[in-house]
């Protein structure tokens, strides 16, 4: 089961169709779209059916293709998000939600965040995320973590949260180091970009149930925002 969370600055929130629109807009671009898998895990999931990521490619194959006109590519990508999108409203009340990440003053969406890989034996999982390029100093994405991780430590008996992804840049590393994730691993050269055709790094970073809470103790001292995160959920 999953949650509707505020913050002061922004809305965690399950999805709905019209989000499609702003995710356009605000987070991905027709160019993002070969990537887009790599954020928000291989398959996507829409009413028991799995659309395997080869079928994606797919689409991404005629978006990209010199034969179609520029309507049809668009067509093509807004299909694209819109199955992104019914993925995420049908996994919303399952271990592994999707939430939408919204700017709480002019609701414009700048954010999605996913559960993968819950164990409940190993009480563990995964985090995946994707946000705008314009949110990135205004500590949106810290918030909406914060958030997430401590109803994951303490509604869903998960012990370690884990995030891993491949290295473009070093933003996602400064948001990981604010909520108190530890970086265990970098493998070097794991994958070459397509767009860049350059190798990129395989990042994984970690936080236990325990250093997150102490991390937030230290926090609440200064912010009154965190003071009664635990409380509250």
């Amino acid at each position: 089961m999953s949650k509707y969370f505020k913050t002061d600055s922004v809305i965690v929130r399950k999805f709905n169709m019209k989000d499609v629109e702003q995710i356009q807009l605000n987070i991905l671009s027709e160019n993002d779209l070969d990537n887009t898998q790599d954020e928000i895990g291989e398959d996507t999931t829409i009413n028991n059916k799995i659309i395997k990521k080869k079928n994606v490619d797919k689409i991404n194959q005629n978006i990209n293709s010199k034969n179609i006109t520029k309507e049809k590519s668009i067509y093509k990508s807004t299909e694209h998000v819109r199955l992104i999108v019914k993925s995420a409203i049908n996994e919303y009340y399952t271990d592994e939600p999707t939430w939408a990440v919204e700017d709480k003053v002019n609701k414009n969406l700048v954010g999605i965040i996913k559960v993968t890989n819950y164990s409940y034996k190993n009480k563990m999982c995964n985090i995946t995320w994707m946000m705008s390029d314009k949110y990135w100093d205004n500590n949106f994405m810290e918030d909406a973590l914060t958030q997430i991780f401590n109803f994951l430590f303490l509604k869903k008996n998960i012990e370690l949260i884990e995030c891993s992804y491949y290295e473009q840049n070093n933003s996602k590393d400064i948001i990981l180091d604010e909520i108190g994730m530890v970086k265990e691993a970098t493998l070097r050269d794991r994958r070459v970009n397509e767009k860049t055709n350059k190798k990129e790094n395989f990042v994984i970073y970690s936080i236990n149930k325990n250093e997150f809470f102490e991390n937030l103790r230290k926090k609440s001292v200064n912010n009154r925002s965190y003071k009664n995160l635990k409380r509250k959920i």
